[in-house]
């Protein structure tokens, strides 16, 4: 007959059984549960590190990301502009595949925003005016009649304070209050990185002292033939979004959402450009937001293609999705 002390014995045992077989519930369920890990531990990603010239007397630094597939993207910290975008194509001929231009000379100026962060506030705000709490905030007007893409001095013409955390390069800077006519301090961080997964990830995060607005995105033009190739009338384009935004004559949005079924913006199934451009309304190309509507994750939410490659502007990494996206693409 057992003891009082092999009762006691035997009754802790089957406690920590029973405190085992919960934790490992715990872990299953944890594990089943959690996002997915973008991270790769195996990453063989390097990162190489030059001066790229100086703006205002402050230094400016150039990233090259370099993968094992033979894919190199470089950034610099004057705009956080992606000055290019290496890729061999399936015969391995390696082409440039973003616009821009050779030296920091050029991107001084920068017109057509190539490559750049934009903030404060991407796109254009209607007559450079808003309103917050009652409030009335005046912004420059430099795209008549309204503001675009931050001011005179958005984002794009900001030297960043640059640093390297892993496989990441992170470039913060902080918009003092008022700056551009924008109320807040804001300390903005965004964060690149490439994959072996031949993935360019760009994550975006700001914090700001007062309520204010905010709308970051970057300014990369693609040619997936390469820069300097020609026009891009052989791609193809899907973007698999059921509505878009319709825009007043000075390009605001009206506030509507329009579905793309039968308007020349369907382009769920790829449509070749060269015969797409021509007839969109106006005669200028796209230059139009796109509403997806949905959340969760999708296999992709927009893709480029070229007979000898293709990119895709994936909708989601790790992260929940946005739901819109800004097509642009200006005829010449």
């Amino acid at each position: 007959m057992p003891t009082r002390e092999s009762r006691r014995h035997l009754l802790c045992a089957v406690c920590w059984v029973l405190v085992v077989i919960v934790v490992l519930l715990a872990v299953i369920i944890y594990l089943a549960t959690k996002e997915p890990d973008c991270k790769d531990d195996s990453s063989s990603v390097t990162i190489e590190t030059t001066k790229y010239g100086s703006i205002d007397g402050k230094q400016v630094y150039r990233y090259t990301f370099k993968n094992k597939n033979k894919i190199e993207v470089s950034i610099i910290s004057y705009g956080g502009i992606v000055t290019n975008i290496l890729v061999p194509d399936k015969n391995g001929k390696v082409e440039d595949i973003v616009l821009g231009y050779d030296s920091i000379e050029g991107f001084k100026s920068n017109g057509p925003y190539f490559g750049a962060i934009i903030g404060r506030y991407a796109n254009r705000i209607a007559k450079g005016r808003f309103s917050i709490d009652g409030v009335n905030y005046t912004l420059a007007i430099n795209n008549p009649p309204n503001s675009l893409h931050g001011g005179v001095k958005g984002f794009d013409k900001r030297v960043w304070k640059s640093s390297l955390k892993d496989d990441k390069l992170i470039l913060k800077y902080t918009s003092s209050d008022k700056e551009e006519g924008f109320p807040g301090e804001v300390i903005t961080m965004v964060t690149y990185q490439l994959t072996d997964n031949n993935e360019l990830i760009i994550e975006y995060s700001a914090t700001t002292s007062k309520k204010t607005v905010i709308n970051l995105t970057n300014h990369a033009y693609f040619n997936l033939a390469g820069q300097g190739s020609g026009n891009i009338f052989e791609h193809k384009a899907i973007i698999k979004a059921e509505h878009y935004t319709p825009v007043d004559s000075t390009s605001i949005p009206t506030g509507q959402l329009a579905s793309v079924s039968g308007t020349m913006f369907d382009l769920r199934t790829a449509v070749s450009l060269g015969d797409r451009i021509p007839k969109v309304p106006g005669n200028i190309g796209f230059d139009i937001n796109y509403s997806f509507g949905k959340t969760g994750w999708m296999k992709y939410g927009a893709r480029l293609l070229f007979q000898q490659r293709f990119w895709r502007q994936q909708k989601h990494t790790c992260r929940p999705p946005s739901i819109n996206l800004v097509f642009y693409l200006e005829q010449k």
